[in-house]
């Protein structure tokens, strides 16, 4: 075809009119319009639902080994299953040869796919027959795109894409696992039109001043490659976008500050950049001075040469070195879905982040330090005084506590020296009588956006927000002062279950009241049957322990006006035979019982009773037994359930009566409580030599770690006792 040199002015600005209109501004407007409608539809359909405190506090440090298997399987699936695709599908019609670059870019592929099929079968992550037949398809491919009619590859290849997508989206579940599929098969896809644009730059040289194609890569189906390529980055951005918004962090600041964040963002990024680079790719008229004499005469008439698909004005010059700039794109290109493969790939080791901070609801989070994981809780999230909460699992736990009989367990505080602030002073975190992990009261100003902690000199930073409403001052001054612990205990429960029934802090009413601000029915009754329990089997008279909270002083009074009924003695410091009764919080119980078990060691002992609030791991194991009225069975599997999850998501923290309680009433799965309190027996338990696979206690989420609590009565008190 001869175009006369009067018509090329003509021709070339026709083309560029149209190359503007329909090759750049029209897809760069559905690009824009499409990200920004799914992001539209993914926020009020996914961003407003709470973030899984339970997925987000348990120990986020992944498998560095087991991630990059996985990031580079996944990567060398798609880079196999893409070039069999885009490659495939253009030689289906004329069985060309793919060029050399491009086949044995497919063999590496597919010999890394197949090698990391191997290592997870080894790793144990993946099943030997499934692994097998992956690693001969990931080598089929390749093999087949070798052959005079490597279209056949194109079946093939379409097979390993759709275990990309199945094993992109293991992580998943509903609408998020099919987005995953999506973003699997478009992005594979796209990997393969980069691919194949690498030849097609470089190549292009050959394919238009010479007239001759050397093979699929290499001046073949250049328009149609891109056309695939464009197609494929719009959906695959539209996914990634998607994903970013349905799955991403709630918080905008756990957005570039947590590995789960910048994971996500790179997956939504790289393909929109991707897709605008092919955009704007030759969507411009080609200058006649960067063109190759054979495609463009000044002086004379242009020829097309016939066997190019694409258009003259798309065409990308040479640079001097001989290499097209779109060869070069094409590399990043593809390098850089290379990349958003590996962000999506580890997302599935990395814990999703936290909900954002709510003025007025606990927040519980995990906090990255370097060779530690710690979690931090902080409450009431109003401004002025707060609890903060910190816990990790200290080096050595488990041996501490390992035969622990006599005296409390050594605390379980986070190793090292560790500090809080809000923009002032460093608070420091110490331990309380009681209660596991470390604790600090940190005065939180209105507008302070976030929170140091500093553990061994290395700081982290937690997101909070405190708004502007002042907290109930009685519940303020519950959390903050000795009871601080208890109420927190309360608050994690409360938080584990509304994660698996669905509801949100808010609806649970987590921060409505601490449980020493008030004793509750059920409470009152079982001290009432523990005291006339106790009457008729004798007793001398009560060493009562109390303190001066609102519980505390409500117990005392019940017990008083029970034993007057009875006509049993109750005196503040008794006989040594008197029954010890403790009805405080947990922080004044651990100094009686300490007293209570020097004293028995010169003087015969009238046993111990602990109020129902008093179940706790940190109170229980300070004296060699206790008996305690409960209206639940701690080692039945619902309070067991409990325990192991709060421990798993808090490291070092155990179950309490306040916790398992909370848990019931935010929806928990558990049975109904008793309506009569049964007297249970806590104790230590030898374990005898050889027997380590019973597994006695040593768990943090037992209830007695080492220790054992069993019923020793029959319901005690009248029938159908108010709960």
């Amino acid at each position: 075809m001869k175009i006369s040199s009067s018509n090329r002015l003509t021709a070339v600005g026709r083309t560029s009119v149209v190359a503007a209109a329909t090759t750049g501004v029209l897809p760069a407007g559905l690009l824009a319009l499409a990200a920004l409608t799914t992001v539209t539809l993914a926020r009020v359909g996914g961003l407003d639902r709470a973030a899984d405190p339970v997925l987000a506090l348990v120990d986020p440090s992944p498998d560095g080994t087991a991630a990059a298997v996985r990031a580079m399987l996944l990567v060398a699936t798609a880079a196999i299953a893409g070039i069999g695709l885009v490659a495939g599908a253009l030689s289906w019609s004329d069985d060309r040869r793919v060029g050399r670059g491009v086949l044995v870019l497919a063999w590496v592929a597919g010999l890394l796919a197949s090698a990391g099929c191997a290592l997870e079968v080894l790793a144990g992550g993946a099943s030997r027959p499934l692994a097998a037949a992956q690693a001969a398809v990931s080598l089929l491919v390749p093999l087949l795109l070798g052959t005079a009619r490597p279209g056949t590859a194109a079946p093939v290849a379409l097979v390993l894409a759709g275990v990309l997508g199945v094993e992109l989206g293991t992580a998943r579940t509903g609408l998020p696992l099919v987005v995953d599929v999506v973003f699997a098969l478009a992005g594979a896809v796209l990997f393969g039109a980069c691919v194949l644009g690498v030849g097609t730059g470089a190549g292009h040289q050959a394919g238009v001043g010479g007239g001759h194609q050397a093979g699929v890569g290499a001046g073949h189906g250049a328009g149609r490659v891109r056309g695939v390529a464009i197609a494929a980055g719009l959906v695959t951005t539209v996914a990634g976008v998607g994903q970013l918004a349905l799955t991403g962090p709630p918080a905008g600041y756990d957005m570039l500050h947590t590995g789960y964040g910048l994971a996500a963002l790179v997956q939504a990024a790289v393909p929109l950049l991707i897709t605008a680079t092919w955009l704007v790719t030759e969507a411009r008229p080609g200058r006649a001075a960067d063109r190759p004499e054979s495609a463009v005469d000044v002086e004379s008439d242009v020829e097309f040469d016939q066997s190019e698909d694409r258009p003259e004005h798309l065409v990308a010059g040479p640079r001097a070195g001989g290499r097209g700039r779109a060869g070069e794109l094409s590399r990043l290109c593809a390098g850089g879905v290379a990349v958003a493969f590996t962000a999506a790939a580890v997302l599935a080791t990395l814990p999703h982040p936290a909900g954002a901070p709510v003025p007025g609801q606990p927040l519980a989070r995990p906090v990255e330090l370097p060779f530690q994981h710690l979690a931090v809780l902080v409450a009431p999230m109003r401004p002025g005084p707060n609890l903060v909460h910190v816990a990790a699992t200290p080096a050595g736990a488990g041996s501490q506590l390992a035969g622990q009989h006599h005296g409390a367990p050594p605390p379980s505080t986070p190793p090292g020296t560790i500090t809080v602030s809000a923009g002032g002073a460093a608070v420091p975190v110490t331990a309380r009588p009681g209660a596991p992990g470390g604790w600090a009261v940190l005065d939180i100003r209105a507008g302070v956006d976030q929170i140091t902690v500093t553990a061994d000199g290395s700081p982290a930073t937690v997101p909070v927000d405190v708004g502007d409403t002042p907290a109930d001052p009685a519940l303020q001054r519950a959390l903050t002062g000795l009871d601080g612990p208890e109420c927190a205990s309360g608050l994690l429960g409360g938080l584990v279950a509304v994660s698996t029934v669905g509801r949100t802090p808010a609806e649970a009413n987590l921060a409505a009241d601490c449980p020493s601000q008030a004793l509750t029915a059920a409470d009152s009754d079982a001290l009432r049957d523990t005291v006339t329990f106790l009457a008729g089997r004798g007793i001398t008279g009560l060493n009562l322990v109390s303190d001066g909270s609102p519980r505390g002083v409500a117990a005392a009074d019940v017990v008083r006006a029970q034993a007057a009924m009875a006509k049993l003695p109750v005196r503040p410091v008794g006989a040594p035979t008197d029954t010890l009764l403790v009805v405080s919080g947990w922080a004044p119980a651990v100094p009686a019982l300490k007293d209570a078990v020097a004293r028995s060691e010169d003087e015969p002992a009238g046993g111990i009773v602990l109020a129902p609030w008093l179940l706790a791991s940190g109170v229980v194991a300070v004296a060699p037994s206790e008996v305690l009225p409960l209206t639940f069975n701690p080692g039945e599997s619902p309070a067991r359930q409990y325990g192991a999850t709060v421990a798993a998501v808090f490291p070092g923290e155990g179950p309490s009566a306040a916790g398992y309680l909370a848990w019931l009433r935010a929806g928990g799965a558990g049975a109904p409580l008793e309506p009569r309190a049964t007297f249970y027996g806590a104790a230590p338990v030898d374990v005898p030599m050889g027997m380590d696979d019973m597994h006695m206690g040593g768990n943090p989420g037992d209830w007695y770690p080492s220790g054992t609590i069993v019923p020793i009565s029959p319901p005690v008190g009248p029938a159908g006792a108010t709960q």
